[in-house]
């Protein structure tokens, strides 16, 4: 009963309590104990006093049953306030129905029929000798929980009533019973006072709480913002340059540490300068975008690429050898037709890449970055569009001695 048989919750939406199959397995009570986890507090405590209103009315209709000498009770009002108590309490528990109608939410109306539901269990059950007139004990937690200081003290004059009333009328006027009227009321009033500035100092931490979360969340935005600045090309989309690097670095010591390959492309847009020349910067950086987008999807887990400055890309191919980053290179080049659709025949883009691969061409990044840029103009060379490798570049060099001659 108590607030516990009529206080309702809250507005705002509640965490779903557990399915019985969750439950299984874990410690005693605790689905008394696992309130759902919420920045808010009134929905915590909400989840608590639906819990706990079953449990108490459970409580009361077990003392009742078996443990309470009920001679002098009017046992048939006590057992249907009780019943309508179950009526109220397990759909409030199970379906939650608070999160929708306000009827069911805590307000003083509810906490006025609360009064007169515990006002009418006493009288029923001894009046001034009655077990149950720490209900309204609890009650007023429920209250102060819910709400704060100034709800509790006004819902304790309202439950100090309805007690005093019920008190005076079963029992015969004497200072004892006085004593006990004021002990009660007394000890009433400081629970609600005590319990009230709790509450009010748990929804002041609260409110704290929630401003230090808006920050916070403020300030990691911020700080992805600037990360992926100082990480990400603008323009493309892809890493930049400085970051890029870093991780190459990082890629290459992996693949020597443990003894495999990492092949390197060194990629150079074929036209570009006389789209930019041609059709204005506007388109040129467009295609440029494109062709970031399309390199990019073009690559598989863990592969990355980045822009390496104007319209040359680097991309690390981790644990493929020379002929597989052939193959992968060509696809790159494959992956840029599409950007062709909408440019005229004679300004049609290509890719020409240089591949060099550790550890046959170097073991250094730099190295073997430059190796695969010289790779790349040796395509270019060749009509660009296509692919050469270090090796191919090799050859070339011990080649040009005869061919000068």
């Amino acid at each position: 009963m108590i607030l516990l048989e009529g206080c309702a919750q809250t507005v705002a939406p509640m965490t779903r309590m557990p399915e019985p199959e969750a439950l299984a397995g874990r410690r005693p009570f605790a689905w008394l104990f696992d309130i759902p986890a919420h920045s808010e507090r009134t929905l915590r405590m909400e989840a608590l006093i639906a819990r706990m209103r079953v449990l108490v009315i459970a409580v009361n209709a077990l003392a009742l049953a078996v443990f309470l000498d009920t001679r002098g009770y009017r046992l048939d009002a006590a057992w249907t306030i009780s019943g309508l108590a179950w009526i109220y309490a397990l759909p409030v528990a199970v379906l939650q129905p608070y999160r929708r109608w306000r009827l069911f939410q805590t307000s003083f109306i509810t906490a006025a029929a609360d009064s007169i539901f515990v006002a009418a269990l006493v009288a029923a059950t001894g009046a001034d000798a009655s077990p149950f007139y720490l209900l309204y004990f609890l009650s007023i937690v429920a209250v102060a929980m819910r709400f704060q200081l100034r709800q509790a003290l006004m819902c304790y004059l309202l439950y100090a009533c309805t007690y005093a009333l019920v008190f005076v009328a079963g029992s015969a006027p004497s200072a004892d019973a006085f004593g006990q009227l004021l002990l009660r009321l007394s000890y009433l009033f400081f629970i609600a006072v005590g319990v009230g500035n709790l509450a009010r100092e748990e929804e002041d931490r609260s409110k704290q709480i929630e401003v230090i979360e808006r920050l916070h969340a403020e300030n990691t935005k911020l700080m992805t913002r600037t990360e992926r600045a100082a990480r990400v090309d603008r323009l493309t989309g892809l890493l930049n340059r400085g970051h890029f690097e870093k991780e190459a670095h990082r890629e290459l010591r992996r693949s020597r540490s443990s003894a495999s390959y990492l092949s390197v492309l060194f990629c150079d847009m074929d036209k570009l300068k006389r789209i930019n020349d041609e059709l204005g910067h506007d388109i040129g950086d467009r295609v440029l975008k494109q062709a970031g987008a399309a390199l990019k999807r073009c690559l598989r887990a863990p592969e990355f690429i980045g822009r390496y400055g104007g319209d040359e890309f680097v991309v690390i191919l981790p644990n493929l050898t020379r002929e597989t980053a052939f193959e992968r290179a060509q696809q790159l080049i494959d992956s840029l037709r599409g950007l062709n659709d909408t440019l005229p025949d004679d300004l049609h883009v290509g890719l020409s890449v240089g591949v060099a691969t550790c550890p046959f061409d170097a073991d250094e990044y730099t190295v073997l970055v430059k190796l695969a840029d010289q790779a790349m103009y040796l395509a270019k060379r060749d009509g660009g569009n296509r692919v050469r490798t270090a090796n191919d570049l090799r050859l070339f060099w011990e080649e040009l001695p005869n061919t000068a001659a």
